[in-house]
This record gives C-alpha cells, structure tokens and sequence, in this order.
C-alpha cells in the first residue's frame, strides 16, 4: 500500500515539474516540512517584508547611440551591451549587443520580477530562495566580474548556462533561460538575473570572454567614468571591489565589455 502511495507521489511529481525546483528537489520537498501554512506565510511575509530592503537604482537616464559620441571613453570597450528592464514600452524587455560602437544583435530578454521573494522555510527545501529578497534587476552601468560556462544556482536550484556575472554582491548575471520560461522572454520574470534566448547567450559569453585581461576604463555605477587624479578617465587591468556587507577585498579581472541596465518606458 505505501508503494502505491509513494509511486503516485513521485508519478505526481514527474507530472508537475516546473523550472523552479529540480525534480528531486520536489521529491525532496514532498517529504519534508517545506510548505508554509496560511498563518505561517503571512506571518513570515509581513516580517520578511519589513525587515528586507531593496536594491538601490543607481542610473535614471538612458541610453542613446550618440553617447558613443559625447562619451568617448565608452568606446574603450568593445562590446555595450544595454538592457532595458521596463515592463512595457517598444523596447521593453530587450537587449541590445553593440561591438566598437556598432549594433550587431537585438533580442528579448527576461529581467527580474520587480516582486518579493519569500525564503524557504526550511534549509533543506528547495524551489526558494535561501533568505528573502526583491527580485530586482537594478539600473546601472556595470562591468562583467567572472564568467561560469556550466554555472547552477544554489539559491533557485536551476541551471544558469554561460552566465556572465556583473553584480558578485546579489549574484545576478546575464544567461541562458531554463527551458520551461523559454516563452516568457520579453516580460519581466526571473528571480533578478538576465535571461537570454540559448544562441544570444552563448555566443556573448564566448565574445565576452576573449576580451579577459582587456585594459577598460573604469565606471561608476551611475554611468559617469572614474576619474585619476588629473581629471583624465581612469584605465584599468584588473577590477577591486570591497563587499559591503563583509568589508572582504575582492579581485577579478577586467573584460573588454560594459553592460548598461536601463528602465525606460
């Protein structure tokens, strides 16, 4: 009798796997306390919610192809690569790849929810993320940190291929869709990470990656170069960050590409 009951589970859970958990990750989940009851999910909610913060915006303008013009430090990077998060509009939820200034690929993409995202409730599950927080893709003028060809998320227990990482702080980076969100490229629907189409993604991450050890200038966050201590745009061969959480001195090396996050209706 508990053979039948336990094969009409896991029969149940081939069924209905999604992208979210992998299907022992439900089997998983199925015979552990994973499942918030009402009171415990609006309990949880209402304190997760208050006690989270969200991500900064760091850029409020936009981006224009003259910018190549009145920037001109933008053209020591080979590939711009713009991405614009709005939710509707004529280029929302696209992509837009430019090398030496020239645009060479336009595609749709899947930025973050903009929504809450409740942790799981125990370690142990899977299909949530290990700790609360806003799925926001934020604004901002960012430069690619480390590259992963056959990377996996811990936090959603999905595969994120060719992920090319520019916020190491909160992990997102630009992908390959799971196959189940295929259809939902163009809306905003991942976790906080830039989803890509399978052929975009691949053939960027390998562009991206030829250009390693590239000498680039240095950029803030809200778009303006960093500058030396004449005045002159500072240039760079490798990238230092300090964790703001940790204080921790983190080092990467510099790519030859610079990734603009956009909201423009």
């Amino acid at each position: 009798m508990n053979v039948m009951k336990y094969g009409a589970i896991v029969m149940t859970l081939v069924v209905s796997q999604t992208a979210s958990a992998s299907f022992w990750g439900k089997v998983k989940n199925t015979f552990n306390d994973c499942k918030y009851n009402e009171q415990e999910y609006a309990a949880t909610l209402a304190f997760e919610k208050q006690t989270t913060e969200k991500l900064p915006e760091h850029f409020k303008g936009r981006f224009s192809e003259s910018d190549f013009d009145t920037k001109p430090w933008m053209r020591g990077f080979r590939y711009v690569i713009v991405v614009n998060k709005a939710s509707r509009g004529y280029e929302a939820q696209t992509m837009k790849v430019y090398e030496n200034g020239y645009l060479i690929h336009k595609t749709k993409v899947s930025t973050g929810r903009e929504g809450f995202e409740l942790r799981r409730k125990n370690k142990v599950c899977t299909g949530a993320p290990p700790k609360s927080y806003w799925s926001q893709t934020p604004t901002g003028y960012y430069t690619p940190k480390y590259l992963s060809e056959d990377h996996k998320s811990s936090s959603w227990d999905s595969d994120m291929p060719y992920a090319i990482f520019f916020d190491i702080e909160n992990g997102l980076a630009l992908h390959q869709v799971y196959r189940g969100y295929v259809d939902m490229l163009g809306s905003r629907a991942s976790g906080g990470c830039i989803r890509q189409d399978k052929e975009t993604a691949e053939n960027l991450f390998f562009r991206v990656k030829e250009t390693e050890r590239s000498v680039v200038p240095a950029v803030n966050l809200d778009g303006t170069p960093v500058l030396d201590e004449n005045g002159n745009v500072k240039y760079i061969s490798q990238q230092e960050i300090i964790h703001s959480r940790t204080g921790q001195l983190m080092k990467f090396n510099t790519f030859s590409a610079l990734i603009i996050v956009e909201d423009v209706n």
